[in-house]
C-alpha cells in the first residue's frame, strides 16, 4: 500500500483511472495542465518547493505511482512529463542566469548540434575505510570531485558500486528569426531514453536543471542543462498566435483582387520598384505543394530565387526585408558564414571528445526559408554541398560512425554579387559568378538587378529618397507574417483547373517547337516543374485548394521576366537555357564542334598537330570570325579538350 504520509499519495488517487489503463513495457505520460499536476502542486502548497527542487519532488511522485502500478500488476515502466506550464518557459539567455543554478528551467528552442552517445558515470557509492560510513559521489561534468567523509573527515574510500547511464549532449540555440543580435545556446546533456531522441533541426521545449561547469584550473565556467523531459515543437504553434480576428482579416485580404499587388508592396516598403522581383518572393513565401508519389519519388513545394546585380540595387535591402515577415526564416552572410556553413558539420565536441553534427542554415530553416546575402563568397564546400538539400530537401550525414538524414525543407533566397563588381549583359550568368551549373540550375528564378541610367525610373527614385525613402506598406508586417503561415498550414493541396493545365501545357509546347526551330534550348521539364510551383503558390496566396488559368498566366510572366534577363542568347536573341546555366549556348556548341572538327581534319599534317593559322582560315569559311575562333580555342583549351604541344599548333586529347 502507498504510505498516507505523503500528501503526492492524494494525486496519484487523483489520476488512478489513468493509471488503470496502463500497459506492461509503455510510459507513463503525466500531463502537468490535462492531469491537473499544475492545479495540485499550487493548491498544496508545493510549487516553490518544486522550482527549487524538481528532482526530489517528481522522484518522490515517481515511486507512489510506480508502487500503485504493482496493484494493478503492471511493472517496468517509466514515468514522463509534458505540457509543462507555459509560465515557467524563460528564453535562452534568461536561463544562463548564475541565479538559476540547481533550479527548474524550461526554454525552447532549435537543436543546433548533437554528439554522439557515450557512457556517463551519474553516481558512486563508496565506503569509508575509517568509520565505516557509506559515502554517496555525484560526479561533475564527468569528474568525480575530491570529498571527504561527512563523519569522521578521512579522505580515504573503498569503491563499492558505480552507476552508469547512456548519455548525448546536444546544443539547443535560440530561434534566430527576430533577433537583432546573436542567437544564445545553451548544452543539455540527455540521459537514458531521451539519448538518440532528437537531431539538429528539432525544435524542442527542454525541461531540466541548470548546473555549472568548470573546467579544471579555471576561474570561470560555462552553463549546462541536465534534462528532465524533452518535447517537440509544433510548427504552426510556434512563435505566432492567430486569433479569430486575424484569421477574418486574413480571409478578407484573400478575397481583394488586388492582393498580389498589395502583399509585394508591403515586401521592403524601403525599396522603389522591382515589381516583378517582388511578386515572385511573395510567391516563394507562400510556396508550393510538396508532393510525395506511391513510389516514393518526392516533388518539391520550395521555390528557389537567386537575385543577381550590381552594387547599390537592393539586393540585400529584399533579403532582409524577407527575414521580418517569413514566420521562420535563417538569414546568413557568405562573408561571415560560421565553420557549420549552409547544410552541416561533422566535430569532435571540445568537452565530451565525443563527435558532433552540426547543423547549418538549411536545416535549421527547416520548412521556412533560408536566407544567404552574398553566396558567391560562401566557401566550395559549402556551395557544392547544396546541390542535393535544394532539390532533394534532405542533407545526408555520414562520417565518423554517424549516419543521419535531416530534413532541409526549405525555399532558399539567395544574393550573389558579378565578379567583376557591375553585371555584363554579354557574358552568361555561369561566368559571372561563383556558382556551377548544377547549382544555378536547382533556382528556379534567376533576375539581374542592373544599376543603369533610365531619366524616367531615376527621376522616381531620386523622388521617392528624397521624399523619405518609405512606403506605408498596404499590409503590416505582422499581419502579413501571420497570413503566410495561415496559408501554408491550411492550403496543403492544390490542384491544377483544366485551364491551368491548359495554360501552362500551351506556353510549354510553343517554347518547345522555338527551340526545335532555332536550335537552342527553350525550355524544359525542370522549368515547367518551376511554373507548376508557381502556379499553387499563386493559389495559395487567394487560400484556394485550386489553381486557375490567371494563377498560370501570372507564373508564367514572372517566368518570362526572369529568363528575359538571363537566358536571352547575345548573338543569335534565342532564349537560350544552356546558355544561362551552362554558359555555351546552342550556337557556340555547333561553333566549338566545327573547331574540333578542323583541328580532327589538320592535325596530322604537322607533328605539333594543326596549326593556328590554318584554324583560323577555315573557322572564317565556316562563318566563325577570327576573334571569336580565338576564343573558342582558349575555351577548349581551359576545359581540357584539346592542348598545344608547340606555340600556335593544337591537338585534341587521346589522338
Amino acid at each position: 500500500m502507498i504510505s498516507s504520509e505523503d500528501p503526492l499519495v492524494d494525486f496519484v488517487y487523483y489520476i488512478d483511472a489513468k493509471l488503470k489503463n496502463a500497459v506492461v513495457g509503455e510510459n507513463i505520460v503525466i500531463d502537468f495542465e490535462k492531469d491537473g499536476l499544475t492545479t495540485f502542486l499550487i493548491s498544496r502548497g508545493f510549487w516553490d518547493k518544486f522550482k527549487e527542487n524538481p528532482v526530489e519532488l517528481l522522484r518522490r511522485l515517481e515511486s507512489h505511482i510506480l508502487e500503485r502500478l504493482k496493484m494493478y500488476d503492471v511493472k517496468e515502466v517509466k514515468v514522463k512529463y509534458t505540457n509543462w506550464p507555459k509560465f515557467l518557459k524563460k528564453e535562452i539567455t534568461e536561463v544562463r542566469r548564475v541565479n538559476n543554478i540547481g533550479k527548474l528551467v524550461v526554454f525552447e528552442g532549435v537543436v543546433r548540434k548533437i554528439t554522439s552517445a557515450f557512457s556517463r558515470i551519474r553516481n558512486i557509492q563508496y565506503h569509508c575505510t575509517e568509520c565505516g560510513s557509506p559515502v554517496e559521489v555525484e560526479p561533475v561534468d564527468g569528474r568525480i570531485p575530491k570529498v571527504a567523509c561527512p563523519k569522521c573527515g578521512s579522505k580515504k574510500f573503498e569503491l563499492i558500486a558505480e552507476e552508469k547511464k547512456d548519455c548525448q549532449v546536444i546544443e539547443v540555440q535560440e530561434y534566430p528569426e527576430g533577433l537583432r543580435r546573436q542567437p544564445e545556446s545553451i548544452k543539455v546533456y540527455l540521459y537514458d531514453d531521451l539519448v538518440g531522441l532528437v537531431y539538429p533541426g528539432d525544435k524542442v521545449v527542454v525541461a531540466g536543471i541548470l548546473k555549472e561547469v568548470r573546467p579544471p584550473n579555471k576561474s570561470y565556467g560555462d552553463f549546462v542543462v541536465e534534462a528532465i523531459s524533452i518535447e517537440f515543437v509544433e510548427d504552426d504553434l510556434r512563435n505566432i498566435n492567430l486569433t479569430s480576428e486575424d484569421v477574418q482579416k486574413i480571409k478578407e485580404l484573400a478575397k481583394d483582387p488586388q492582393i498580389y499587388e498589395k502583399l509585394a508592396k508591403s515586401l521592403a516598403p524601403t525599396v522603389k520598384g522591382h515589381d516583378a522581383i517582388k511578386q515572385a518572393i511573395v510567391l516563394q513565401l507562400f510556396g508550393g505543394v510538396t508532393k510525395v508519389y506511391p513510389n516514393g519519388t518526392k516533388r518539391r513545394g520550395n521555390i528557389h530565387i537567386l537575385l543577381v546585380g550590381d552594387p547599390s540595387t537592393a539586393k540585400s535591402q529584399l533579403a532582409e526585408s524577407v527575414a521580418k515577415v517569413a514566420p521562420r526564416s535563417v538569414f546568413v552572410d557568405g562573408t561571415l558564414m560560421t565553420k557549420v556553413g549552409l547544410t552541416v558539420t561533422t566535430s569532435r565536441d571540445e568537452v565530451t571528445g565525443r563527435w558532433t553534427i552540426e547543423a547549418g542554415a538549411l536545416v535549421l530553416a527547416d520548412n521556412g526559408i533560408a536566407i544567404i546575402d552574398e553566396i558567391e563568397k560562401a566557401k566550395k564546400d559549402d556551395l557544392e554541398g547544396l546541390e542535393r538539400p535544394l532539390e532533394q530537401q534532405v542533407v545526408n550525414v555520414s562520417k565518423a560512425g554517424i549516419n543521419a538524414t535531416l530534413n532541409a525543407r526549405t525555399s532558399v533566397l539567395a544574393c550573389a554579387n558579378p565578379k567583376r563588381g557591375r553585371f555584363d549583359r554579354h557574358e552568361p550568368i555561369v561566368e559571372q559568378i561563383k556558382l556551377s551549373p548544377p547549382l544555378l540550375s536547382r533556382f528556379d528564378l534567376i533576375f539581374v538587378l542592373l544599376d543603369e541610367p533610365d531619366e524616367v525610373r531615376d527621376a522616381e527614385i531620386a523622388d521617392f529618397i528624397l521624399s523619405g525613402g518609405y512606403e506605408e506598406p498596404p499590409i503590416d508586417p505582422e499581419l502579413f507574417k501571420k497570413y503566410i503561415l495561415y496559408a501554408r498550414n491550411n492550403i496543403t493541396n492544390v490542384e491544377l483547373s483544366e485551364g491551368a493545365k491548359r495554360k501552362l501545357k500551351e506556353f510549354y509546347t510553343e517554347m518547345r517547337i522555338k527551340s526545335k526551330e532555332t536550335g537552342s534550348i527553350a525550355i524544359t521539364t525542370r522549368q515547367l516543374e518551376a511554373l507548376k510551383r508557381l502556379t499553387e503558390a499563386s493559389a495559395k496566396v487567394r487560400l484556394s485548394n485550386v489553381a486557375t488559368e490567371e494563377d498560370a498566366e501570372r507564373a508564367i510572366r514572372i517566368f518570362e521576366e526572369s529568363i528575359k534577363q538571363v537566358a536571352i542568347d547575345p548573338e543569335t536573341g534565342n532564349i537560350d537555357i544552356d546558355y544561362a546555366i551552362s554558359g555555351v549556348s546552342a550556337k557556340q556548341r555547333d561553333d566549338i564542334r566545327t573547331i574540333l572538327d578542323i583541328i580532327e581534319e589538320f592535325e596530322e599534317q604537322t607533328p605539333w598537330g594543326a596549326s593556328e593559322e590554318t584554324i583560323l582560315a577555315k573557322a572564317e569559311e565556316k562563318g566563325i570570325p577570327q576573334g571569336k575562333a580565338l576564343e573558342l580555342l582558349d575555351k577548349l583549351k581551359k576545359e581540357g579538350d584539346i592542348f598545344s604541344p608547340r606555340f600556335g599548333y593544337f591537338k585534341r586529347y587521346g589522338r
